[in-house]
């Protein structure tokens, strides 16, 4: 009676299959790693740079106030002064703005652990 015979048959991975699944885990992990640290390095670069164009942003709307409520244009140190009593508002940036010979230089700065900052010129128009 041959056919009465069950067969067993364990199931299962092999062990190369098993090698095979963590090679290609780490070569992906390899790839995707420093792509992804990339990618968070270049969002907190554009970001600044939207906070630098908030605070330059600022300053012109700053600058509007001060020629509607006094008739002429305000002096650059008078616009610096301006700017920084009412900074844009935000927890992420703090803003600092310099009087120039041409205008107001607008920094921003994030607030975080390892701070990074960028500068951009206002000139006036």
């Amino acid at each position: 009676m041959i056919g009465n015979r069950k067969k067993s048959r364990k199931s299962g991975f092999t062990l190369i299959e098993v090698i095979a699944v963590l090679v290609i885990l780490a070569v992906l992990a390899a790839v995707a790693i420093p792509r992804y640290i990339s990618l968070i390095d270049d969002a907190r670069d554009k970001a600044l740079d939207g906070a630098v164009a908030a605070g330059l942003s600022h300053v012109s709307l700053t600058y509007g106030r001060l020629c509607l409520a006094s008739g002429a244009e305000p002096t650059l140190a008078a616009l610096a002064t301006a700017s920084a009593a009412t900074p844009p508002s935000g927890a992420d940036y703090t803003y600092t703005f310099t009087a120039t010979a041409v205008g107001v230089t607008v920094v921003a700065t994030e607030t975080k652990a390892d701070p990074r900052s960028a500068t951009k010129a206002w000139v006036k128009p």
